[in-house]
């Protein structure tokens, strides 16, 4: 039996585009009525209309599950990152459907990104989030509103993290000990994984080269302690051109709705990109600046 290609159902995409016209229109004003809730609540412009663009033309068909990619853990100039603008407009190139702006123990970083998203009508939904400088290591805090403290314990953190409504992720949990020894910090929390109620880890923090034995050793790990729960894939992008290079997918036709749920559910997956040879190049001749930088500057990373 062979398939024939379907053909485009113009008068569908007209009426679907109607449809959605409304979230379109009124997509600053409903941010409006979100940005200072206590927990996060998504707007139709976030649940409806960007999925929606997605499915112009078979959103009447049955049984038909959108896969989504996004970013999950970028940095901009609100703690050591490149210009919001850049990353924008890096995450639209690649037609992310989502990223998660996670500024070190910051979320105005991530709350502008959202802003601009609604006030523009980008085509991107953004998550609001911080990556939390816990005791035992960094923490990522999607879905949330308020800034959370840094300095407590990793299950004081992820506590706090789920007061407020949010996601808790182990960032790069296996990190290089040379690094934590030069900045006196810890940068991953390690075997906490299997003791604190984390909702994911990340398994791919996206590094060139003999880095990736970290994410190696996140999944073997898992594995070994019997931790069944969501895993991410993300950039830890401070440079807008490495956007991207770390990607989370979950499936779903409620954008980042669906993203909330399968955190829940554990339906998540992860994986890397390729690196080009300049790019390992500049990958690793930012790291060097960034660990001599952060020596003195104390922003907590080095990436």
């Amino acid at each position: 039996m062979t398939l024939e290609k379907q053909k485009p159902d113009f008068n569908r995409i007209e009426r679907d585009l109607k449809n959605l016209s409304h979230y379109e229109e009124t997509a600053q004003d409903d941010y409006e009525a979100v940005e200072d809730l206590d927990v996060w609540k998504p707007t139709p412009y976030e649940q409806s209309f960007l999925p929606g663009l997605r499915l112009l033309g078979i959103s009447g068909q049955k049984n038909i599950t959108l896969q989504n990619t996004a970013d999950l853990h970028i940095h901009t100039q609100w703690s050591d990152g490149d210009l919001l603008a850049r990353v924008l407009e890096q995450a639209l190139s690649l037609k992310l459907d989502a990223i998660a702006i996670t500024d070190h123990d910051e979320i105005d970083g991530a709350r502008e990104a959202r802003r601009l998203v609604h006030e523009k009508r980008l085509r991107i939904a953004v998550i609001p989030g911080m990556e939390i400088s816990s005791r035992d290591g960094h923490i990522g805090a999607l879905f949330v509103m308020k800034k959370i403290p840094k300095g407590l314990s990793a299950g004081e953190t992820v506590d706090l993290i789920h007061r407020a409504g949010g996601i808790a992720v182990a960032h790069h949990p296996y990190s290089p000990k040379w690094i934590d020894r030069i900045l006196n910090m810890t940068l991953g929390c390690g075997d906490l994984i299997k003791e604190v109620p984390f909702d994911a880890v990340e398994v791919v923090n996206a590094v060139p080269g003999k880095g990736v034995k970290y994410n190696m050793q996140a999944i073997a790990k898992m594995r070994e302690n019997n931790v069944r729960i969501a895993v991410t894939g993300s950039s830890d992008a401070h440079r807008a051109q490495f956007v991207g290079k770390g990607k989370t997918y979950w499936a779903g036709n409620e954008g980042i709705v669906s993203l909330y749920k399968a955190f829940e559910y554990g339906f998540t997956q992860g994986a890397e990109g390729y690196w080009k040879t300049s790019e390992k190049i500049s990958y690793y001749q930012h790291l060097i600046i960034s660990v001599i930088k952060n020596k003195f500057k104390k922003f907590g990373s080095v990436n």
